[in-house]
C-alpha cells in the first residue's frame, strides 16, 4: 500500500466505479417505491416489505462477500476478479426489476420485486464491497482518503444526476396518455435498459483503470481462508473496535433517514407542495448540485475543521435543518398557500442547500472506515478492508432499503391513494404525511449524531497508528 498520494488517473478510475451505484441508488431511492406503488398498484406496505426482505439478505451477503474477497488469492489480487465478474449480472438484475412480466397479480408483483431486489443488491455487493475496499488500499494518507471518498461521491452523484435529470427528460416526459410521464408503465423498461449499459461500462472502466495498480495493493495472507464461521468471528472482532461500531451505526441510521426522504421526495413535491413536473425536475437537479458541491468542499473544509467526526456532524445537522424546516413551516401555516410564487423556489432552493450538508458528510463516513482498517491492522496484524466495507456497503443500501420501508409505512399511514391527482387528495392526508416526515428526519439525525460521537480516531491518533504499524513491520 502506498502512503502517498495516488495519480489523478487512478483517482478518477476508482471514482468512476461509483457511477453505476449512483444510478442504482437514485432509481431505488426515488423511483422504485413510486413505480411499484403508484404505477403498478402494489401497496406501500407490501412494497416496503419486499425491499426489507432484500435488505435482510444483504445483511448476510455483504459480510460474506467482504470476507471472501479478503481471503482471495489470484493473479488479479483480492478485489478485481469480483469487479469484472459482477458487472453484467448486476446490471441485468436491475433491468428486470423495472421490467416485470405482464399480468402479474399483486402478490406476483410482490414476489417479483422481492426476487429482483435481492438479485440486484447481491450482485452489486460482489462489485461494490471489493470496489470500496480499494479506497483504503490505494493509500493510507489521512487526507488522501478523504479526497478519494469525495471523488467517489461526486461520480456517484453524476450517476444519480443521470437518473434524476435524464430520466424525466428522456423517458418520463408527458405523453398523450400520461400528463405525468412518471405514471406511464411503458417508460420504465427503456429507462432500465439504458441504465444497464451505463452500469456495465462504469464497472469495467473502474476495474480496468485500476488494474495496473494491483501489484501495489495488499494481498491476502498465506493462511487466509474463507468460511461462514470465520465471517462471524471477523465481524465480532470488527465491532469490538468502538470507532467502527460508531461510524457504522451512524451510517445506517443516516442511510435510513436519507432513503426515507428520497423515496418520499416525489410524494412531498407532488402532494405536499403540489409542484409541477418541470418544478420536480428542478428539485432533483438542485439536490444533486447541492450534494456535488458539498462533496467537492469536503477536502478543502477538512483543512479548517481538522477532525473528520466534527465535519461529519456539521454536515448532517445542516442537511437535517434545511430538509425539515420548510415542511414544518408549512404544517404550522407559516407559509403561503401552494401555488404561491414563493413556494416552489423555496422548496427547491432549500433542497439544494440541504444537499451541500449531505455531500459534505457522506465521503467522511467512508474515509473514517478506511482509518479504522488501519486500527484493525495495528491490533490484529492483518488487513481486512472487505469485512469493514461490507458494513459500509450495507449502510449505503439502507438508503434504498430501510428508508423505503419507512416511506411505505408513511404513505399508508397518511392515506394517499394510488395514482391520485394532487387536487383530489384529502387535506388531512397531506397533513398526516407532513407530520410523519418532518419530525422523523430530525429525530433520526439526532440518534445518528449520538452514535458518531463515540468515534475516537483523531488525526493525531491515526498518525500514531501508522507509526506503530511501521514499527511492527520493522521488527518482523
Amino acid at each position: 500500500m502506498s502512503s502517498s498520494h495516488v495519480s489523478w488517473r487512478i483517482r478518477l478510475a476508482f471514482g468512476i466505479g461509483q457511477l453505476p451505484e449512483g444510478i442504482k441508488s437514485a432509481a431505488f431511492g426515488f423511483f422504485l417505491l413510486f413505480y411499484y406503488n403508484q404505477v403498478l398498484g402494489l401497496s406501500g406496505t407490501l412494497s416496503g416489505t419486499a425491499i426489507f426482505i432484500a435488505l435482510l439478505v444483504d445483511a448476510v451477503s455483504d459480510p460474506m462477500v467482504g470476507s471472501l474477497s479478503d481471503a482471495t488469492r489470484s493473479r488479479w489480487g483480492r478485489r478485481h476478479p469480483y469487479m469484472y465478474a459482477a458487472a453484467i449480472p448486476f446490471a441485468a438484475s436491475f433491468y428486470f426489476l423495472f421490467a416485470p412480466v405482464d399480468g402479474l397479480s399483486e402478490m406476483g408483483l410482490f414476489w417479483w420485486l422481492t426476487a429482483f431486489s435481492i438479485l440486484t443488491r447481491t450482485f452489486m455487493t460482489f462489485y461494490s464491497v471489493p470496489h470500496m475496499s480499494l479506497g483504503a488500499e490505494l493509500t493510507n494518507d489521512y487526507d488522501e482518503r478523504t479526497l478519494l471518498s469525495s471523488i467517489r461521491m461526486v461520480l456517484q452523484l453524476l450517476g444519480m444526476f443521470a437518473v434524476l435529470i435524464g430520466g424525466p427528460v428522456i423517458f418520463f416526459g408527458a405523453t398523450e396518455g400520461y400528463e405525468n410521464g412518471q405514471l406511464d408503465p411503458a417508460a420504465y423498461p427503456p429507462f432500465a435498459l439504458a441504465a444497464f449499459f451505463i452500469m456495465v461500462i462504469g464497472v469495467w472502466a473502474s476495474a480496468i483503470g485500476t488494474h495496473s495498480h494491483i501489484p501495489n495493493l495488499p494481498q491476502a495472507a498465506p493462511d487466509a481462508r474463507f468460511s461462514p464461521t470465520l465471517v462471524v468471528r471477523d465481524l465480532i472482532q470488527a465491532f469490538r473496535i468502538r470507532s467502527f461500531s460508531a461510524v457504522v451505526s451512524a451510517s445506517i441510521i443516516v442511510g435510513m433517514n436519507q432513503g426515507m426522504v428520497q423515496a418520499l421526495m416525489i410524494y412531498t413535491g407532488t402532494y405536499f407542495f403540489e409542484l409541477s413536473p418541470n418544478e420536480m425536475t428542478f428539485l432533483y437537479a438542485g439536490g444533486v448540485i447541492g450534494v456535488v458541491t458539498g462533496s467537492m468542499l469536503t477536502r478543502p473544509l477538512s483543512n479548517l475543521v481538522r477532525e473528520k467526526k466534527h465535519l461529519y456532524i456539521a454536515g448532517y445537522v445542516w442537511y437535517t435543518v434545511l430538509t425539515s424546516y420548510v415542511i414544518i413551516l408549512r404544517l404550522l401555516d407559516l407559509l403561503p398557500e401552494n401555488g404561491h410564487p414563493v413556494i416552489a423556489p423555496l422548496y427547491i432552493i432549500s433542497g439544494m442547500f440541504s444537499g451541500i450538508g449531505l455531500g459534505l458528510a457522506i465521503p467522511l463516513g467512508s474515509s473514517m472506515i478506511a482509518d479504522v482498517t488501519d486500527e484493525h491492522e495495528r491490533r490484529f496484524g492483518n488487513r481486512q478492508e472487505g469485512i469493514y466495507y461490507a458494513a459500509s456497503s450495507f449502510a449505503g443500501k439502507a438508503i434504498g432499503g430501510s428508508g423505503a420501508i419507512l416511506a411505505g409505512l408513511i404513505i399508508d399511514f397518511a392515506g394517499i391513494p394510488q395514482g391520485a391527482d394532487p387536487a383530489t387528495v384529502a387535506p388531512e392526508a397531506v397533513v398526516r404525511f407532513g407530520w410523519a416526515l418532518g419530525p422523523a428526519v430530525i429525530v433520526m439525525t439526532a440518534v445518528a449524531v449520538v452514535c458518531i460521537s463515540f468515534y475516537s480516531i483523531s488525526r493525531a491518533d491515526h498518525e500514531a497508528i501508522l507509526r506503530e504499524i511501521e514499527a511492527s513491520k520493522s521488527v518482523d
